[in-house]
């Protein structure tokens, strides 16, 4: 599985957050499971890939993000924790960003789809991800906090 495959889904991240208003972003690459998280929202990827899409942060960093998102529509938050909404948001944000992947990935000749996303809460989650032959790992930075994007990949 080439790199290029890989960089889809950064791209596809950076592009569905600028067009949601956040244009301050740092992207690096980092272990960002390593130290595990408090929030991770995934979605499988099936058909001519087969892996794992993740985001991942602590609450705080969520909740600025999603509130932010909101502010940048028009639209005030009706939650302060972590709520429902914050879970609908998160997936939402996964959905756009796996989507525009797929289509990404269309264009290049691989067929793929996404399963529905799933929003997992804890203290330091650390997925386990060790049948992965290949990963790519970002840390995305801006005023909201940090957020993590996982991208894992198996032969298929």
């Amino acid at each position: 599985m080439s790199q290029l495959v890989l960089s889809v889904f950064s791209k596809a991240c950076e592009e569905v957050f600028r067009e949601i208003g956040f244009y301050d972003l740092n992207i690096t690459d980092a272990d960002v499971l390593a130290n595990g998280a408090e929030v991770v929202a995934n979605v499988g990827l099936t058909g001519g890939i087969h892996g794992y899409l993740l985001i991942s942060s602590d609450k705080d960093s969520i909740i600025n993000f999603i509130s932010r998102m909101l502010q940048n529509m028009g639209m005030d938050s009706e939650e302060e924790d972590f709520g429902q909404f914050h879970r609908e948001a998160l997936g939402e944000v996964l959905n756009q960003i796996s989507g525009r992947s797929m289509m990404k990935l269309a264009e290049q000749g691989i067929d793929c789809d996404i399963t529905p996303p799933t929003i997992i809460t804890g203290n330091r989650i650390l997925p386990g991800m060790n049948n992965l032959d290949r990963i790519e790992s970002k840390l995305i930075t801006g005023f909201f906090g940090r957020i993590g994007l996982f991208v894992g990949l198996t032969k298929t």
